[in-house]
């Protein structure tokens, strides 16, 4: 499918990807978005990762008359990698040569898929590119910018976090991390270095997947003209419940053991020791609510060892 971007003239055979799990009322206002976008997307392929509360088939039902909507049906929760990679693979099949991925909370503006590929279009080594996300319930607050790893950190660094979009600059920028919330990634960087890495099963994929994408020889473009609103505030609410906690914990150590030399995996553990093990320790000290937090901490971080170890 050719079309008209600005002063181009593109092939935009894009396919977004939504990973849906208990949740109407978000993914059918995402998927609102995504049909008014200015540019044409060539489907709609939302994946269901194992829905208990009807959900998936009210939606089915809603979008009925759209044959550009596509419906994948997961019979379990298999984690966000292996969940989005389902609809991944069938989105190639069908022979898109993007592949957006969009959370399922997440409004996208009508303009925001012609913005990334306008900016990809104009350097052939852009593997991926992101857009500026913004907070849903305030829409000129920065969630989540342009993504930096620190080596010292053994982490993210993001300037834009949390400040309001007029104190930043709007100019396109190559970084090394963009969140998996939303990004469109080309054909190609599947084709040489595979999907999403199904042993986390959430959190640090989009940076795992991000850092193999670079070694490959492809650049990461950050886009701030292109815009999302994400619905991040009640997921914060649960960014500390124990099961998020376990999952934080396990991913983080098998991130670093995967990315990086043993020194350096021995220095992210010396980090994630000295600074994240005294917080748990506060939250101990600090309340009873917290300590079932802080021992799904302990557990994970023990299951990313036990996983490490039997390799």
């Amino acid at each position: 499918m050719c079309q008209e971007l600005g002063k181009f003239r593109v092939k935009a055979n894009v396919h977004a990807v939504i990973l849906t799990w208990n949740n109407y009322i978000d993914t059918y206002e995402c998927i609102l978005s995504l049909r008014s976008t200015l540019l044409r997307l060539s489907a709609i392929v939302v994946v269901d990762n194992g829905s208990q509360d009807g959900s998936i088939h009210k939606l089915q039902n809603d979008f009925a008359d759209d044959p550009m909507i596509f419906f994948i049906f997961n019979k379990s929760n298999l984690g966000f990698s292996a969940g989005v990679n389902v609809g991944i693979r069938f989105a190639m099949a069908m022979g898109a040569d993007f592949i957006f991925l969009i959370n399922n909370d997440a409004i996208i503006d009508k303009e925001c898929l012609s913005e990334l590929l306008m900016a990809m279009n104009e350097n052939p080594l852009v593997g991926i590119a992101g857009p500026r996300i913004f907070y849903h319930r305030n829409p000129q607050k920065i969630s989540t910018g342009a993504g930096y790893f620190s080596y010292l950190k053994a982490g993210l660094l993001i300037p834009e976090k949390n400040k309001y979009v007029w104190k930043c600059n709007g100019a396109n920028k190559y970084v090394t991390f963009l969140s998996g919330c939303a990004m469109l990634i080309k054909r190609e960087v599947f084709e040489k270095i595979g999907l999403f890495d199904e042993d986390y099963f959430f959190y640090e994929e989009d940076l795992d997947f991000c850092l193999k994408t670079m070694r490959k020889g492809f650049v990461i473009l950050y886009v701030p003209s292109a815009k999302v609103w994400h619905k991040i505030e009640s997921i914060i609410k649960d960014r500390t419940n124990s099961f998020v906690m376990y999952h934080r914990a396990r991913s983080r150590i098998i991130w670093l053991y995967k990315n990086f030399s043993t020194h350096y995996f021995l220095y992210g553990l010396l980090i994630n020791f000295i600074v994240y093990m005294p917080y748990r320790i506060c939250q101990i000290v600090l309340g009873l609510k917290s300590i079932g937090i802080a021992k799904a901490w302990f557990k994970g971080t023990w299951a990313g060892l036990v996983i490490i170890m039997k390799r």
